[in-house]
C-alpha cells in the first residue's frame, strides 16, 4: 500500500515539473553501501525523486527540484536540490565515477557507493 500511494505522489510529481533537467539513466537506481555502519540502508535515484533508505523498511521520498552537473579536477560531481512532503529542502551531493559504476558522497569521500544490481 505504501508503495503504490509513493508512486502515485511520485506520478503527480513528476506531471507538474516537466522541465527540470534530468540525470542520466547510468544514475537511476539503487545505490549501497559495504559500510558496517550503512547495513540495510541505500540512496535511490529517479528522474523526479531521491530516495533515502533510512533502515527497517523505512525510506524519505524526496523530489527533486533541480540537477546540477559539474566537472572538478577531472571527475563529475552532481548536486541535486530537493524537498520532501512538507516542502523541507535539502540536497546531496557526490562525486560520479561511471566507468567504474560508482558515487562518492561530497562529505563522505572516504565511502563507496556503487548501484546495487537487483532492485529490491
Amino acid at each position: 500500500m505504501a508503495i503504490l500511494v509513493v508512486t502515485a505522489i511520485l506520478l503527480m510529481h513528476h506531471i507538474y515539473n516537466k522541465d527540470k533537467e534530468s540525470l542520466p539513466s547510468d544514475l537511476i537506481g539503487r545505490w549501497i553501501t559495504s559500510s558496517p555502519r550503512y547495513t540495510g540502508r541505500f540512496l535511490e535515484f529517479s528522474q523526479i525523486a531521491v530516495i533515502f533508505g533510512i533502515g527497517e523498511d523505512n525510506i524519505d521520498v524526496n523530489f527533486i527540484s533541480s540537477v546540477d552537473k559539474r566537472i572538478e579536477a577531472g571527475v563529475i560531481i552532481y548536486t541535486i536540490k530537493y524537498r520532501n512532503q512538507n516542502e523541507i529542502e535539502g540536497s546531496i551531493a557526490f562525486y560520479w565515477y561511471p566507468s567504474e559504476n560508482m558515487i562518492r558522497l561530497k562529505n563522505q569521500r572516504q565511502m563507496i557507493w556503487k548501484k546495487a544490481k537487483d532492485k529490491c
